[in-house]
């Protein structure tokens, strides 16, 4: 990824997003969206000193120890409150904890996931748009509103075609606010907070938006035509 001007601030959160370049649908298969989630996990910790693909060749108790160190979260650059997997994008909550942490962990889970998606394909360059594009969160008014737009997102784009699946779809945090998951990506607290700690009020705040975001955007398509 090229170099950006923005300043992100520590303690602050942003809406992460970016897209393939030539609207390839990266995250259709199992594979590519293990590999991803994978990334995400290993490179937000400061721990992270090698290249995944390096980890991945290490005997079993070496990967063990790594994985134990990066899962530490005092060592974490970044916090990760909300994630969603799109065919062709993916959409990412972050509070950023180190200086920049942001930038940092968007650079290597990019060139990580590039570098194995190249080889497993058989193709070079680029995957994703060279500038992934920030929005700071500014008030907890947002910080909710951005949370259910990434959790409705497989569900107003089309991915899903009933509300009932976006507790199971795999490729995003709305099961960890909503299910009890073992060793869950995403911090959900800090989101929770404002729901007294009740995972079904915050369902329901998501779901009870879900026909209207899905009218927008298609709305939103029909307008490019």
């Amino acid at each position: 990824m090229s170099r950006r001007q923005e300043t992100f601030v520590n303690q602050c959160f942003y809406h992460v997003f970016n897209r393939t370049i030539d609207s390839r649908p990266v995250f259709r298969d199992v594979v590519s969206c293990r590999t991803f989630i994978k990334a995400l996990r290993y490179y937000r910790s400061l721990k992270a000193d090698f290249s995944l693909s390096k980890l991945d060749k290490l005997d079993k108790e070496s990967q063990r120890q790594i994985w134990q160190n990066v899962s530490d979260k005092a060592f974490f650059q970044v916090e990760i409150l909300a994630y969603c997997l799109m065919p062709t994008h993916f959409h990412l909550i972050l509070e950023q904890l180190r200086q920049d942490g942001v930038k940092t962990f968007l650079s290597n889970v990019a060139n990580s996931f590039t570098r194995n998606f190249n080889l497993s394909s058989e193709r070079k360059g680029p995957i994703f748009l060279p500038r992934f594009k920030a929005s700071h969160i500014v008030n907890e008014e947002q910080l909710l509103h951005v949370s259910r737009y990434i959790h409705l997102n497989p569900y107003s784009g089309g991915v899903l075609s009933s509300v009932e699946e976006l507790q199971t779809y795999e490729w995003s945090s709305f099961r960890e606010y909503c299910t009890s998951v073992h060793n869950p990506l995403s911090s959900t607290s800090k989101i929770l907070h404002f729901f007294g700690n009740n995972p079904g009020n915050y369902s329901q705040f998501v779901l009870d938006n879900a026909d209207y975001q899905r009218t927008l955007e298609r709305l939103k398509y029909a307008e490019k035509w």
